[in-house]
């Protein structure tokens, strides 16, 4: 009866605490624009309608809006460049600061960015040791016919690192290791972001738990 009581506890919590919290987003983000508005008609001693408070926060989502696009189209010619990369080199010099800001800089690069280095596809190899499965990113397959001497049925893959993808290195693996992952790259920046607490979809999971991996194609 216990276990059962608990299993249900856990089911609902997973199936509520996704609803709260995005709801709890939605008031932060309702409120937090409702004080920006009110704070700036104080500023210049305005005094809006009755009819007019209840939108006072859509006003400040689209401000926040605004902005943002304008960041993005100063940010695309050369003076706005200059003034961001000033901006960018200040914070980075803050002790403390630049830690968190290089970490959420990279972050949102990973995820929103438009990477300069496309990768092929997701997969999986063998590293740190056998037994253990790494996801990474396939970035160059058949290295062996660019880097003699090396001989060939060798692929360069990335390793990423949690949370931050960008941080991690690259290794040169025999092309037969390399198991190749039925996701997009995205789903598995997701999973990599997260720390692996957001599985791209059951197909990872299906492979580590069935034992099937050995028995997968590789290429």
């Amino acid at each position: 009866m216990a276990m059962r009581l608990r299993r249900y506890f856990l089911t609902g919590l997973l199936s509520t605490l996704p609803i709260v919290v995005t709801l709890y987003f939605l008031w932060w983000v309702y409120s937090w624009s409702n004080n920006l508005i009110e704070g700036i008609l104080r500023t210049i001693d305005a005094e809006p309608s009755r009819w007019l408070l209840p939108f006072l926060p859509i006003l400040g989502i689209l401000a926040t809006l605004g902005l943002v696009v304008l960041v993005g189209a100063l940010a695309g010619n050369y003076v706005g460049r200059l003034i961001l990369g000033a901006i960018d080199r200040s914070i980075k010099t803050i002790p403390l600061v630049r830690e968190v800001y290089n970490a959420v800089q990279q972050i949102a690069h990973t995820l929103l960015g438009q990477p300069e280095v496309q990768f092929q596809r997701a997969a999986l190899i063998e590293y740190p040791r056998k037994g253990l499965y790494t996801l990474c990113f396939i970035a160059s397959p058949e290295v062996g016919k660019k880097l003699a001497p090396l001989p060939e049925g060798y692929t360069v893959v990335l390793v990423p690192t949690s949370p931050v993808p960008a941080s991690g290195m690259a290794i040169i693996v025999p092309t037969a290791d390399v198991i190749p992952l039925d996701i997009s790259i995205e789903e598995a920046l997701k999973y990599v972001v997260s720390a692996g607490f957001i599985l791209p979809n059951n197909r990872v999971k299906q492979l580590v738990q069935t034992g099937s991996l050995a028995s997968e194609p590789r290429t």
